[in-house]
């Protein structure tokens, strides 16, 4: 029953059920706190702390693992999941040599282990921090060597989040037209699976691909939508992304002052979050904002004189 309950908390985490699935972790981490089941008590931390990072507490949830006694060496599934959760916060947090050196670790245990599904998580978080890092080639492959795994096993979180990742190498790059038919599969997958958080995202990746090829209308509406999920579900990490995008679309029609007020909200997210590459692109976009404001007062300053 106890590995039946982690397999639905873990469902619930990823199908962005916030709320139910620290639940269910905490019922989790008591029943085998007092059963004595080390491996089910791991799993259920393990998810406590996705949770806490989900609703943009990673460094509580990177200290939460670090204050636990470490996992027994012979609980490898325990070992492998710590390493990749500890990967993924630091990356997240900007502390990339670290965390890819845990990510490393983790998925040369889980290849000599056979545990092809934790192999692919630890891809897809190695894959997120090269792209935080712009080194786009590297994620790419990456997240096809996730998809190339997805493909074998049952289920749809890493196929999904394989296809988004090679979708978002794309549109980073403004291969917005290359992007698209990625997108839409991931965007399919993660609709049949009622993964509202996941869908969210891949409409904003949509929204930025629409607005690059000069869409407005319809990437303010992904944007719009996409905000609104993660506003309700409190996933602050992506809603700040969210933000950020809509005050690109406002950038675009040349309303800056709108698009600042959008920026200066995401920022202020970012650093609630400690989230120093948001940071530092949200305060690049102020400054752009800024920028065109007073190239726009300039310009039209001798007409109001006149």
């Amino acid at each position: 029953m106890s590995h039946t309950f982690i397999t639905s908390a873990r469902r619930l985490l990823h199908l962005g059920e916030l709320d139910k699935a620290a639940r269910a972790a905490e019922h989790e981490i008591e029943y085998a706190s007092e059963s004595g089941d080390s491996g089910d008590l791991w799993s259920a931390r393990l998810v406590k702390a996705d949770v806490l990072s989900a609703l943009g507490q990673t460094e509580r949830a990177l200290g939460y693992l670090d204050s636990l006694p470490p996992p027994d060496s012979t609980d490898i599934g325990a070992c492998v999941g710590l390493r990749i959760r500890r990967g993924s916060y630091s990356g997240a947090l900007g502390r990339f040599v670290p965390a890819l050196h845990l990510l490393q670790e983790a998925e040369a245990m889980a290849h000599d282990a056979r545990m092809f599904e934790a192999l692919a998580d630890a891809y897809l978080s190695r894959a997120f921090i090269y792209f935080l890092q712009k080194d786009y080639v590297s994620s790419e492959r990456l997240y096809r060597a996730t998809l190339s795994i997805g493909e074998k096993l049952e289920g749809w979180y890493l196929r999904g989040n394989a296809l988004w990742g090679i979708g978002k190498n794309l549109m980073i790059q403004r291969h917005y037209e290359e992007a698209l038919p990625w997108l839409d599969q991931a965007l399919s997958i993660f609709k049949a699976a009622a993964a509202r958080l996941d869908t969210a995202m891949v409409w904003s990746e949509l929204g930025v691909c629409r607005l690059g090829v000069g869409q407005d209308e319809l990437a303010m509406e992904l944007f719009r939508k996409a905000e609104a999920v993660n506003k309700e579900a409190g996933f602050i990490h992506n809603y700040q992304v969210f933000l950020a995008n809509i005050g690109n679309v406002y950038l675009h029609r040349r309303d800056y002052l709108t698009a600042l007020a959008y920026y200066q909200r995401a920022v202020s997210l970012a650093r609630q979050i400690n989230d120093p590459v948001s940071v530092k692109k949200w305060t690049y976009n102020i400054n752009l904002a800024y920028a065109r404001i007073r190239a726009q007062v300039d310009h039209d300053w001798p007409h109001s004189a006149a």
